[in-house]
């Protein structure tokens, strides 16, 4: 059992337009997230289900089934092994929960899935 105050944490920033704060339990990880306007997350899949809250801003993914704009008080949810790809569209805060634990959140792993603003993944 453990109590995360976020308000103490320090964040992990993974570019300097994108960080988070996160808490984990023995089979979920959480992160508060927040992000700037044009940042980017690489397309890629994962063996853990995702949940995002979004708080604030607006989000556009991209998933097999097409392209969703995510605002805030809407859930997305992500099921294990779908292949994924986001560009922040307007400054986000967001809840994330995986499942199974993200150990490649704790160690930092998963930076080379985020980008600068100016790499965009919609540019042609």
């Amino acid at each position: 059992m453990a109590i995360y105050d976020l308000n103490k944490m320090h964040p992990d920033y993974l570019t300097p337009e994108y960080r988070r704060k996160v808490a984990t339990g023995d089979t979920l990880t959480l992160a508060k997230l927040e992000a700037k306007q044009g940042s980017v997350t690489k397309p890629h899949r994962h063996d853990h289900e995702e949940v995002i809250l979004l708080l604030k801003g607006s989000w556009r993914f991209q998933l097999p089934t097409g392209v969703v704009t995510l605002l805030p008080n809407q859930v997305l949810t992500i099921p294990r092994g779908i292949e994924h790809s986001s560009e922040v569209l307007e400054d986000v805060v967001a809840i994330d929960v995986c499942s199974p634990q993200r150990k490649d959140w704790l160690s930092g792993e998963d930076r080379r899935l985020h980008s600068e603003p100016d790499e965009s993944l919609w540019a042609v």
